[in-house]
């Protein structure tokens, strides 16, 4: 008897985690929050800039997407979390130690019976499912074809994920180049008679010129960077937008997903939206590795004018 009534609670358990369903969200919305890539490494370090009174400016990107990443995070809680269905609700009664004594003292057809019931809320009853307007099929067609999309993106990722390697360590080396540069041209300086204890070495002034030169060369390579990445932000969103506009106003036609008549309906319908998060996600993940690359590198001239000053 109580292996059954165990098993009836992890059925529920499993039957409550499975009832998902989309938010009443245009989630198209979304990916216009999301800031886009700093046209340059000055605005970078601008937006990113933490200046605490005794201490270095620090940089942080992540303040900047704090906004949308929270809100996404609470749609993608939303979307899991179960609705009040006639499982969530026997839950609700199963925290009652009084409904618990009364469930184990139930005949095993009595529990047998319970089990059926929120077999078929969940949409896995052994009958024929109940038939859906057309209006979640046709949405439920549209999310058959962002899956497929999807899957065609997984094989592209390999491919992709080596040409990024590639333009890193291509980067590298031209950042590496330029400190070699660096190393070279203050080697190469006289030194002169120092005053006090300090000894003798090359011109201060002339070490800082040859510093400015290099950080500019650097920031050259950051700025010419950022066009780039700016460009292809901008398509991928444009892209993504158009990927999922079909689905977003099919799925407003199903009154997002109330229409639906079976729990793995909605399921499937919610389904296209946590793929758009995933690639708003994926849009916030790039602009906010540029806004930190970038602010970095101006936080390198800025310390370097600080110092001189000093």
């Amino acid at each position: 008897m109580r292996y059954r009534y165990t098993f009836l609670l992890l059925f529920l358990l499993c039957a409550v985690a499975l009832s998902q369903q989309p938010v009443h969200d245009n989630l198209l919305e979304y990916f216009d929050k999301v800031p886009a890539p700093p046209s340059s490494a000055k605005e970078a370090y601008q937006k990113c800039v933490v200046r605490v009174p005794g201490q270095d400016d620090q940089v942080v990107a992540d303040s900047l997407f704090k906004p949308v990443v929270d809100q996404l995070t609470q749609i993608q809680t939303d979307i899991a979390r179960p609705s009040k269905s006639p499982q969530a609700e026997f839950a609700e009664k199963m925290k009652d130690p009084a409904f618990q004594k009364k469930l184990q003292a139930m005949s095993e057809a009595e529990r047998m019976k319970i089990m059926m019931e929120l077999n078929e809320a969940m949409g896995a009853t052994p009958g024929p499912m109940k038939p859906e307007p057309r209006s979640v099929l046709a949405c439920m067609e549209e999310v058959g074809k962002l899956n497929e999309t999807a899957a065609g993106q997984m094989e592209d990722l390999n491919a992709n994920t080596q040409t990024a390697i590639q333009r890193g360590q291509k980067l590298q080396k031209q950042h590496g180049d330029i400190d070699t540069w660096e190393q070279a041209e203050i080697a190469k300086l006289p030194e002169v008679q120092g005053q006090g204890e300090g000894g003798g070495g090359p011109d201060p002034n002339a070490v800082y010129a040859i510093k400015l030169r290099a950080i500019n060369k650097h920031l050259a390579l950051v700025e010419e960077e950022l066009k780039k990445t700016d460009k292809t932000w901008v398509e991928q969103r444009q892209s993504s937008r158009k990927l999922f506009t079909p689905y977003e106003k099919s799925l407003e036609k199903t009154h997002y997903g109330d229409d639906a008549r079976n729990k793995m309906s909605k399921t499937n319908l919610s389904t296209g939206q946590t793929l758009m998060i995933g690639s708003i996600t994926n849009l916030i993940s790039e602009s906010q590795h540029a806004y930190q690359d970038g602010a970095n590198w101006y936080a390198l001239l800025v310390q370097l004018q600080k110092t001189n000053q000093q």
